[in-house]
């Protein structure tokens, strides 16, 4: 498989012959133990329909099976070919309706009977646009991108309540949104990830390409001073999931990434949400690379590269001003991070003040240590740095519930700490040290993208 319309200049200047090397056999890390459908039945794709059914394995959907994608499968297309569109899915709907139904500075809704019956369209949409374009895996799978013309476009892969799952070779765009919703304090909202990865275990993600496809939010139409946002998350893995492994994969151009655990106070997420990242590269992407909460994550040797973070405001304050949050990675509630010899580049900011880290925010976690990762080619002391980040937001926390006589969490009460969790006493594992060589991984990641690369129709 070649991919060789890429959009990012970095890659485009860096793209020369490599002999690209076979993609892994096993995972390394939590999702070690996964196999997926090894030596089940073959089935080879070129539909959604065919997607669809090959997962239900003739009646056997939890019996081992390998999907084939040879054809590119666009979820927005129905069986019959048509095109499905917000229009046809609510009839009398139109995004400029909606539009329309806001003051021209977007702070209030209009609230007249049409608007109503427009938001109720908008809403009723929804649920058809869903059972369409979601594909369910079932246990015991492996969907594996088969030759230069395989790629899944504006799908929600769910894997929901199953075990055993192997994602690889694929060439993954995520949906759009065909009903985003604005609200007045935090911007466009979207729903639909790319993939999603709820109560399940034994999953590896391996190999892929993740991103926003063709449809990038800067090339959307603005309103109300932002950019139409259609695309949530590129992977949520959530709801008690297990031992998965993100290995050998690149994700570009998007604003949410990597979420692990969604919420403060789902509490089962303790001791589950163990993940491993590693040989990973993220070209232009704005946040969660990954953001956790709860989970065991250990990140080595990941690639990290922005030329310019999106510039849209995405918080507003009572003041009228508005923050920018432009970070790799986020440390949430009672998450324990270990990142080792990872490579982040943003190279227009060098020295950091209290509202420019970048490299992390924090929402809570303090326990976080690093072995050896580079910023910008330096050495930097992100241990340091995340205590710092902590004890800026307990002091912020503080005083704003001081302010207005809110109930302080229970985490501005812990001491930061770097004794991490260790990887060892779960699995065995290498990493690479030299930072170079680590940098060398955005022009072989993932391995299709470079292979026969010293044809001439690569230059």
């Amino acid at each position: 498989m070649k991919f060789l319309n890429l959009t990012f200049g970095l890659l485009l200047m860096a793209y020369t012959a490599i002999n690209a090397t076979p993609c892994a056999k096993k995972p390394i890390g939590f999702g070690q133990n996964t196999t997926g459908g090894a030596g089940g039945v073959e089935y080879h794709v070129n539909t959604l329909k065919e997607l669809k059914d090959a997962l239900q394995n003739n009646g056997k959907p939890n019996d081992p099976k390998i999907i084939y994608v040879d054809s590119p499968i666009n979820g927005y297309y129905y069986d019959d070919g048509s095109l499905m569109t917000a229009e046809n899915l609510a009839p009398g709907f139109t995004f400029e309706k909606y539009i329309n139904c806001f003051t021209e500075d977007g702070k209030e809704w209009l609230g007249t009977p049409e608007c109503d019956e427009i938001e109720k369209l908008r809403k009723n949409g929804m649920k058809p646009l869903q059972n369409q374009i979601k594909v369910k895996v079932t246990s015991n799978t492996s969907i594996i991108g088969n030759g230069d013309a395989s790629r899944l476009e504006e799908l929600v892969i769910q894997i929901g309540s199953v075990d055993n799952v192997i994602l690889q070779n694929l060439s993954i765009q995520a949906p759009n949104d065909l009903f985003p919703q604005w609200t007045m304090n935090d911007g466009w909202n979207c729903k639909y990830d790319a993939i999603v990865v709820q109560s399940s275990t034994n999953i590896w993600i391996d190999n892929c390409l993740v991103d926003d496809g063709k449809r990038i939010v800067e090339n959307e139409p603005k309103y109300f001073g932002q950019n139409v946002e259609r695309h949530d998350g590129l992977i949520d893995i959530v709801k008690g999931s297990d031992l998965v492994t993100l290995s050998n994969n690149r994700f570009a151009n998007h604003r949410k990434t990597i979420l692990i655990g969604n919420s403060d106070s789902y509490t089962a997420d303790r001791d589950h949400l163990r993940v491993t990242m590693y040989n990973n590269v993220f070209i232009n992407c704005w946040q969660r690379m990954p953001r956790v909460r709860y989970g065991k994550v250990h990140i080595f040797n990941n690639y990290y590269y922005a030329d310019n973070f999106r510039s849209y405001p995405v918080r507003y304050h009572d003041d009228g001003t508005v923050s920018l949050t432009h970070i790799f990675l986020g440390l949430g509630l009672e998450s324990n991070i270990l990142s080792e010899y990872n490579s982040f580049n943003y190279y227009k900011l060098n020295k950091f003040t209290n509202s420019t880290a970048v490299i992390l925010s924090n929402y809570g976690g303090y326990q976080f240590h690093d072995n050896g990762s580079k910023y910008n080619g330096h050495k930097y002391n992100l241990d340091a740095l995340a205590k710092k980040e902590f004890e800026l937001n307990v002091e912020s926390t503080k005083a704003k519930n001081l302010a207005n006589g809110g109930t302080n969490p229970e985490w501005v009460n812990e001491n930061f700490t770097t004794n991490t969790f260790n990887p060892n006493d779960y699995y065995s594992y290498k990493t690479i040290r030299s930072i170079e060589r680590v940098n060398k991984l955005k022009t072989s990641v993932p391995t299709w993208m470079f292979e026969d690369s010293s044809d001439s129709d690569n230059e």
